[in-house]
């Protein structure tokens, strides 16, 4: 009797996290490998992550794929709210919360095939020359930090594939992890473009809007720092990311919970 007693009170001890915390309305965009929609499925380095995660946790909240924009304004306009992945920037730093990093990544201008070269002649006239990234995402506003001034918004890394195919645009900004299962998803070759400039490197997040509670971003925390420790998170990363170098520290940066 005694051992059944102690039994059902270490698993409610183990189930205490689940149940003191908030549940999250947990987002993500088409971004591969990082995180996509495949068969109906949301899958993706991240989503493995964030699901391994919630599976410490004892939480199983859905992981729902939509346009970045859409849900960038869900983060920044509800509490409760988990974006990932999502790139740091001091603006950033001042409307959310970001844990991480998850995921490393060099932002890149990119060009058609056999264009480069042309395009690195224009020296300061390259940047009237037009560029896309898609909407509200860091690969929009490095390119403009870096003076870019005709940028063409699309509405995610898809369709800035697909623009720059088209000859709609000259360059496009882009992740230079992501960059090769984008133009697979488009139904494009990979062949068919070149790296123009590296423009900046990049660490990226899981993100929690304002008003969420603070046990919930801590416990969060301190799970990645587990699956960090124990090998967990490298073994995953290498799975999705053969070959590159996993971020192993982890920081709460931005609004204090």
């Amino acid at each position: 009797m005694l051992i059944r007693l102690l039994s059902g009170l270490a698993l409610l001890w183990a189930m205490a996290p689940a149940l003191a915390l908030e549940p999250l309305s947990i987002y993500t965009d088409e971004w591969p490998p990082i995180s996509f929609e495949d068969g109906g499925e949301v899958k993706g380095m991240a989503v493995d992550l964030v699901n391994q995660i919630q599976h410490r946790l004892h939480q199983d909240q859905p992981v729902k794929l939509l346009p970045w924009a859409r849900a960038y304004n869900f983060l920044l306009n509800r509490p409760n709210v988990l974006l990932f992945v999502l790139g740091r920037t001091a603006e950033r730093e001042k409307l959310m919360t970001m844990v991480g990093p998850v995921a490393a990544s060099e932002i890149n201008l990119y060009c058609r095939k056999g264009e480069a070269e042309a395009l690195r002649r224009l020296g300061d006239k390259l940047q009237v020359q037009p560029v896309t990234a898609f909407r509200s995402s860091i690969f929009l506003a490095v390119a403009k930090q870096h003076g870019f001034k005709n940028i063409v918004e699309s509405t995610d890394p898809v369709q800035s594939a697909l623009l720059l195919h088209a000859s709609r645009v000259s360059m496009w900004s882009e992740g230079d992890s992501v960059v090769d299962n984008v133009m697979r998803k488009a139904g494009l070759p990979v062949q068919e473009i070149e790296l123009l400039q590296p423009l900046e490197k990049i660490d990226l997040y899981l993100a929690f809007s304002r008003g969420t509670d603070r046990a919930t971003i801590l416990a969060w925390e301190q799970t990645l720092r587990d699956l960090k420790r124990d090998g967990s998170f490298r073994k995953l990363y290498q799975r999705w990311l053969p070959g590159a170098a996993a971020p192993m520290q982890v920081e709460r940066v931005g609004v204090e919970p």
